[in-house]
């Protein structure tokens, strides 16, 4: 089996808390662009735009590495934009394709199929959106080395960057970097990891996987952008904020050196959903980083219609930064509400 040599692999991992010490990390703030498009880039507010890649689009094949994907958003910032680095890990195949919205057609792999083909890591079914998936395990050792040699191939390839200012903690999740299972039971995510539903401890059992999992992650992703902040986002796990506090209380340890923060892919300006977790993130002192959850012309989504809802949240919060979507950055929605919010950070980070 063509796998990296395991125990050195991870000790890189837990190792990187020397790399990180003592460096400057210079941290977004203001407003990106969650996706990057030529209109997009036209608009003033827009302080830079977040990149996303699938890790099987960067590594096709074990150690072949294609930048491709990156390169081509990146090439449409402006020189004075800045950039955000998201790499979907998650599902290795697909067996099913539904349409989605606008058209587009859903990837058929997140996570390289060769992972388990070639490589066997462990899987388990469940289903993405209506369609049937194969889940690797995030804790499989499997798993974490061949993640931990993609993220060194990226970091040498962008770590010297000036212009990139945060990277994302992929996650083996439904689209692998929200830390959900949306839809899926809990017994199928317990018996994955070899748990017996009925035990009474057995979320905390799972607790202990996956923290110990993205804990492993995440120092891959200091070790190979040594330089730069990171986010892990977060969401709710069996419908409960605990596993969840449990990895905040991890990223606030000296090791991590305050360079780890916590992404919420989901602020709409409500408190009731994952309210939880809002309360738990309200107290919580580090760095935040969020994605607003829909269009603004999706009404539903946001407290009695208000958009800008979004901004009293994120404000109220202190998030150093907001990716709303790049219809707002194309039709010119909210240019007011970007500016203030850009004032907001800009006064509040400075240096």
């Amino acid at each position: 089996m063509n796998t990296l040599p395991l125990i050195s692999s991870l000790l890189v991992c837990t190792l990187v808390t020397s790399v990180a010490v003592g460096l400057e990390v210079e941290k977004p703030t203001g407003t990106y662009a969650s996706q990057i498009t030529p209109r997009a880039v036209q608009n003033r507010q827009m302080q830079g735009g977040l990149v996303r890649a699938t890790w099987s689009e960067i590594e096709p094949k074990p150690g072949e590495f294609d930048f491709t994907a990156i390169e081509r958003q990146v090439r449409l910032l402006k020189p004075e934009m800045n950039w955000t680095l998201a790499i979907h890990g998650g599902w290795t195949s697909m067996e099913e394709v539904n349409r989605v919205p606008f058209g587009r057609r859903r990837a058929l792999s997140l996570t390289p199929a060769w992972l388990v083909d070639d490589l066997h890591a462990k899987t388990f079914s469940m289903s993405f959106r209506g369609n049937p998936v194969q889940m690797p395990h995030y804790w499989d050792p499997v798993v974490q080395s061949r993640l931990n040699q993609m993220l060194h191939a990226v970091g040498k390839q962008y770590a010297a960057d000036p212009r990139l200012k945060l990277v994302y903690v992929p996650q083996m999740t439904s689209n692998g970097i929200e830390g959900h299972f949306n839809g899926v039971p809990a017994d199928t995510l317990l018996e994955a990891a070899g748990i017996d539903p009925r035990a009474s401890d057995a979320e905390k059992k799972f607790g202990d996987l996956w923290v110990k999992a993205a804990a492993d992650t995440t120092h891959s992703v200091m070790s190979a952008f040594p330089n730069k902040a990171v986010a892990f986002e977060l969401h709710e796990l069996f419908r409960s904020a605990e596993i969840p506090a449990r990895i905040v209380a991890e990223f606030q340890k000296p090791q991590y050196d305050s360079r780890v923060g916590i992404g919420m892919w989901w602020i709409s300006g409500k408190t009731d959903y994952q309210s939880n977790l809002i309360a738990l993130l309200k107290d919580y002192e580090g760095d935040l980083y969020g994605q607003i959850i829909g269009r603004s012309d999706q009404k539903h989504r946001f407290p009695n219609g208000d958009y800008t809802a979004v901004f009293q949240q994120a404000e109220a919060l202190g998030m150093r930064y907001i990716e709303p979507w790049n219809y707002e950055f194309e039709n010119h929605t909210h240019d007011n509400a970007l500016a203030k919010f850009n004032e907001f950070t800009a006064k509040k980070y400075a240096k």
